[in-house]
């Protein structure tokens, strides 16, 4: 799950494993990170999907066709969309605070709009369906003993510090705003999804589970040979419309 401004990402995918089928097929490419991701998506517990606020490329359509490819796959699914810290990147992007929060209120409100529809527009996929904000996430107790887990990894872990902070250079770029604050922001909207891109299942308390993103994430990238902070069970799946 990448930053609220749209964002070009690096068209890396395919690393590990080799294209699933579904229905939907002729739709989405499905590139599984590695072989024990595919092994994942063969198994079907869960899906979830990481929709950014503010990214054009989760139109209603787009969810719909997503919905409906890991509906037929998967036992259940979640989307999950990100709802904190957009105030903070929009001002490291050179917003006041009011324009912030406005732009944020916005978003929000788009995306949970769009979702909604999606998911009335395709009800009648076999997998049970549903809709969390990062928010409504974060007193769990999973994601609470994940994100424990992973800032005593930051702190002790130069690999795992490192990856993070490349990924959010990837992401954040030369963008508008001062560089520091730009950096700041992007490794508080990261920290804050890494539960779900690292220990989903913990957190969901679901038995496995596959993250489905439309590009490989830079983090992912980066921690490939050294994957120790990933939780057993946790897959990714970069999910590319044809």
């Amino acid at each position: 799950m990448p930053f609220p401004p749209e964002t070009t990402w690096p068209g890396e995918s395919g690393r590990g494993g080799s294209e699933v089928g579904s229905p939907g097929d002729g739709v989405f490419e499905a590139s599984p990170f590695t072989r024990a991701c595919e092994l994942l998506v063969e198994r079907g517990d869960h899906a979830l999907i990481g929709i950014s606020a503010g990214n054009g490329y989760f139109s209603q359509r787009r969810l719909a066709q997503i919905i409906d490819w890991t509906g037929h796959r998967f036992a259940s699914v979640d989307l999950l969309y990100a709802d904190l810290h957009l105030d903070t990147m929009y001002r490291a992007c050179g917003d006041d605070a009011a324009q912030a929060a406005r732009r944020a209120s916005r978003a929000l409100r788009d995306v949970r709009r769009r979702v909604r529809r999606a998911m009335e527009a395709d009800s009648d996929v076999p997998a049970r369906v549903r809709a969390l904000a990062l928010s409504e996430t974060v007193d769990l107790p999973g994601y609470r003993t994940a994100l424990a887990r992973i800032d005593r990894e930051l702190a002790e872990d130069p690999t795992v510090l490192r990856a993070c902070e490349e990924h959010v250079r990837t992401i954040v770029g030369d963008g508008p705003g001062p560089a520091g604050a730009r950096f700041a922001a992007g490794m508080a909207y990261l920290r804050a999804e890494l539960p779900f891109l690292l220990s989903t299942p913990e957190v969901l308390s679901v038995p496995t589970s596959v993250c489905c993103y439309h590009e490989l994430l830079p983090l992912l990238v980066e921690l490939e040979g050294d994957t120790s902070c990933i939780r057993p069970g946790q897959g990714h799946l970069v999910l590319r419309p044809r």
